[in-house]
């Protein structure tokens, strides 16, 4: 998965604050814990996140699925739909991508022609009928789990001039509009979170992004949950930005929305200098508190989940992003972090929490 820029965080380099401790785990759902996978994934991933991680968010990509305008193959799909549902893990699927054969307008945006929005719709469909209640994929032999596909992303960071050259609200808009018929179409209980808003340095700024999103007429019929892409080293900007795209949601009377922190994460160490290159040990405990403090503060701010990027590391080096390589919860081989087992404690926490008289 493509990465994003350096990121910029408004308030630099400002201290942590001490992470909400006490019993505000209770009653944490097992879909609350998630991570973000930015490789291919092993049956050994699949085995070793079972019973701790409840939700795997992976990107749906539209050039892989269609390589050819008309020509589908979904085999790598099949295989990621198929394990999370054998380990019974809920899957939050991004969809989006850019398929070389599209011609696009100079926003970027995959719906700014009229042939490009009849194939986005196509792609949405597609995807939907496969994977969604009562689809193909759900209907050949052999499956022990039968768990569709409920909640859908539509796509991802619009805000970044990595994705959108040139960021558009409305452009935005007019994509998941699109989306958000279809799949209520195919599945009437289809639920839809907004793409994950990112603090780049190239782009709008989340607040500003989704305040003018906002303020298109009829927007908010077509999404369930906002998604915040929260990036920080201390959990005092983590809190602020949740803070902030808080406030823009009450400005707009959509206060009781649910908020997903679709990404969020720090490295162990990497090649390129960075704030959020912490060592293995910094990542883990940055990973317990940001944590804590969300699951502490999840009914006030009404966080629906968090997932962390990134599950695995990657023997490459992302040019648009300094720490992705080594924000994995296991390494490029495989070999869990220290981080992976402050993850899986978190998870156990929750789960006695929420499971004591």
């Amino acid at each position: 998965m493509a990465r994003r820029l350096v990121l910029l965080v408004a308030l630099g380099a400002l201290a942590s604050l001490p992470a909400p401790r006490g019993a505000a785990a209770a009653g944490v759902p097992p879909a609350f814990f998630g991570v973000v996978s930015q490789a291919g994934l092993s049956n050994e991933d699949f085995e070793r996140m079972q019973g701790v991680v409840g939700t795997l968010r992976v990107g749906f990509d539209w050039g892989a699925v269609e390589p050819r305008p008309g020509e589908t193959d979904y085999a790598s799909l099949d295989a990621v739909v198929g394990a999370a549902s054998e380990h019974g893990i809920r899957l939050l699927p991004i969809l989006s991508g850019r398929p070389a054969w599209l011609h696009l307008g100079p926003s970027g945006s995959p719906v700014s022609t009229t042939e490009a929005a009849a194939a986005w719709r196509r792609f949405v469909a597609g995807v939907a009928a496969r994977y969604g209640p009562g689809g193909e994929f759900w209907r050949q032999p052999g499956l022990s789990r039968v768990t569709p596909i409920r909640l859908w992303q539509i796509d991802n960071e619009p805000n970044f001039r990595l994705y959108w050259p040139h960021p558009s609200p409305a452009q935005y808009a007019r994509q998941l509009r699109i989306a958000a018929r279809v799949l209520h179409r195919l599945d009437p209980g289809a639920r839809i979170a907004l793409a994950g808003l990112a603090p780049v340095s190239a782009g709008l700024p989340t607040w500003t992004f989704l305040r003018r999103l906002y303020r298109i007429p009829g927007v908010r019929r077509d999404f369930d949950l906002v998604a915040l892409h929260p990036y920080s080293w201390t959990t005092f900007q983590l809190g602020y930005q949740v803070r902030r795209i808080r406030r823009v949601m009450s400005e707009f009377g959509d206060g009781r929305t649910p908020l997903l922190i679709s990404e969020l994460g720090v490295s162990s160490g990497g090649p390129v200098p960075s704030a959020f290159d912490l060592g293995p040990r910094g990542q883990a405990r940055f990973l317990t508190r940001a944590f804590r403090l969300l699951i502490a503060q999840r009914h006030r701010w009404r966080i629906a989940g968090v997932s962390w990027f990134s599950w695995q590391d990657v023997s490459y080096v992302e040019e648009h992003c300094s720490f992705c390589q080594r924000s994995g919860l296991v390494d490029a081989l495989g070999h869990p972090k220290l981080s992976w087992g402050a993850y899986r404690r978190l998870v156990e926490k929750a789960r006695s929490a929420s499971l004591a008289p």
